[in-house]
């Protein structure tokens, strides 16, 4: 797989079980179904924020390079 392409994440078993049955709901794939999830979440928190997606994508996006692309967590 290109590294530059795709990304792995680690989710709990539960969560994917879960994530199994939506897709299955859906007739959609799971890397399909997360990409909705993101897309709408953006979609919301942009509205929450009276911008557009594509300004709040930016944002965010712009806010990660600055942070170093570290996700502000503290371990």
């Amino acid at each position: 797989m290109d590294i530059n392409k795709w990304k792995s994440v680690a989710v709990r078993k539960k969560s994917h079980t879960v994530l199994q049955a939506l897709c299955l709901k859906e007739y959609r794939k799971p890397a399909e179904y997360i990409e909705l999830l993101i897309d709408k979440e953006v979609s919301r928190r942009a509205k929450e924020r009276g911008m557009t997606q594509e300004a709040y994508l930016n944002k965010i996006m712009k806010d990660m390079k600055d942070n170093g692309g570290k996700n502000g967590r503290k371990k």
